[in-house]
């Protein structure tokens, strides 16, 4: 249906109030709730379509919509199932799909560009990536734009989940939202601690500076239930491919952590004054992963309600 400029003038407006009061409501800035809406309603659109699109969706993303909240993110990560020809054919492709439940909000959404982005892969990937610049535009009005990290392989080895998106504000435009297709909770939890751990620098001396991959952890063990078995299948394969030797147990990554990680902690959006002490955010994190990373535990699953191990 089509809307006249002082419908949509209105609709702006009454948008932007609504995510300026989610915005305040969780202690960020507007942007960031701008961001994260007009995510949800363009991955609503890629992936209402039946038969649904060849992409799984990644990174920040994904987690988000499992945990409600948390880290934001300033980017889409998704992934194509099978190899794509060319950038001309990820530009179309995505266009389409986009384009194809138009009737599902009042946005147009175009997708400008693919750029190709092909690096070497110290993991074993596969190296061929791209990036998408979308613009969302409400009427002749740019109402934001965004990048798409892209590449064609899912990093997978087991069915991807189907997780339902999640609304960041009641509206109109986020109604009868649909599942998307996502990596694993094990294979974030993986990933995380994977990244944690590992090593920089020419000579491996430089430890990671990814603070927020402990908070990240602390946010996925209360998200869902984690398989034992799924769990250590993946740290093993990824703590070798990046060739890493994990911990025993869970650990601070280098001393300068103590220092650094609760000066860090307090920016987290939506993040627990009572974790920001390295020690407690560890402590939060011990119960799930101690037993995984020692070997003592090779079964069961990870009751999130409970914060225990169930046989």
């Amino acid at each position: 249906m089509a809307h006249t400029k002082m419908q949509l003038a209105s609709l702006a407006r009454s948008l932007q109030a609504k995510l300026n009061n989610e915005a305040r409501r969780r202690g960020v800035t507007a942007d960031v709730i701008r961001k994260q809406y007009i995510f949800t309603v363009f991955l609503s659109r890629l992936f209402s379509p039946e038969p649904q699109a060849p992409w799984v969706l990644l990174g920040g993303n994904a987690l988000l919509i499992r945990t409600g909240g948390g880290r934001f993110t300033q980017d889409i990560d998704l992934a194509r199932e099978s190899e794509w020809a060319s950038s001309n054919d990820v530009r179309a492709e995505l266009q389409s799909l986009a384009d194809a439940s138009a009737d599902r909000d009042p946005f147009t959404f175009v997708v400008v560009a693919v750029e190709p982005h092909s690096e070497p892969d110290p993991f074993d990937y596969g190296a061929k990536t791209a990036k998408a610049r979308v613009q969302a535009l409400l009427g002749a009005q740019v109402f934001d734009t965004f990048t798409i990290d892209l590449t064609e392989r899912r990093h997978l080895d087991a069915p991807v989940d189907q997780v339902p998106l999640r609304a960041v504000i009641e509206h109109d435009t986020l109604s009868h939202l649909p599942s998307v297709p996502t990596t694993p909770l094990e294979n974030h939890l993986a990933d995380k601690v994977c990244a944690m751990y590992e090593r920089h620098g020419r000579d491996g001396d430089s430890p990671s500076t990814r603070y927020r991959d402990l908070a990240d952890i602390v946010r996925i063990l209360d998200a869902g239930p984690i398989d034992t078995a799924r769990l250590k299948e993946v740290l093993d394969r990824e703590s070798g491919r990046r060739r890493i030797t994990l911990p025993s147990r869970m650990e601070a990554p280098a001393e300068e952590w103590r220092i650094a990680f609760p000066r860090q902690a307090r920016t987290f959006a939506e993040y627990s004054s009572k974790l920001y002490e390295l020690d407690a955010s560890l402590d939060e994190t011990r119960p799930c992963l101690d037993p995984i990373l020692s070997g003592k535990r090779t079964s069961g699953t990870w009751v999130p309600e409970k914060r225990a191990w169930s046989d």
